[in-house]
């Protein structure tokens, strides 16, 4: 394994800045932006996930998550126009309550931060197939 140098770690944080990615949502015929956070802001938000009690909890910590990696989203003229309540609720608006792009959507941001998430979204739709037996 090859020892890193100072010189290529200040290198490596120059290079980092901004990081965010294009992702395929269907329900809306295209694509949305979304844009990675601290990590210590979406554990925030997603650490409660495991211990949530149904799927109304778990959607409604997927829909922060989407809120607040997609900037678009926080347009209040986008908010005013969908008739939103609250700022997040443009997320179930624009996406038309779609669990599964809700999901999808949720497990493409947690994507950003490594492997360990990827059993987010086999615990999420864990309970609605239960439902369907």
């Amino acid at each position: 394994m090859k020892k890193l140098t100072l010189e290529e770690l200040l290198n490596r944080k120059l290079n980092d800045g901004f990081q965010s990615k294009e992702v395929e949502v269907k329900t809306l015929g295209g694509t949305l932006t979304i844009v990675k956070q601290p990590l210590t802001t979406v554990l925030r938000i997603v650490e409660g996930i495991d211990k949530a009690e149904g799927l109304t909890e778990q959607l409604s910590i997927f829909t922060q998550l989407i809120y607040k990696c997609t900037p678009m989203l926080h347009n209040k003229q986008l908010q005013e126009k969908y008739e939103c309540a609250e700022p997040t609720d443009i997320v179930m608006k624009l996406l038309e309550d779609n669990f599964d792009e809700i999901t999808n959507l949720g497990t493409e941001i947690l994507s950003f931060y490594g492997n360990s998430f990827k059993g987010l979204n086999g615990e999420i739709k864990k309970p609605l197939e239960q439902t369907a037996n």
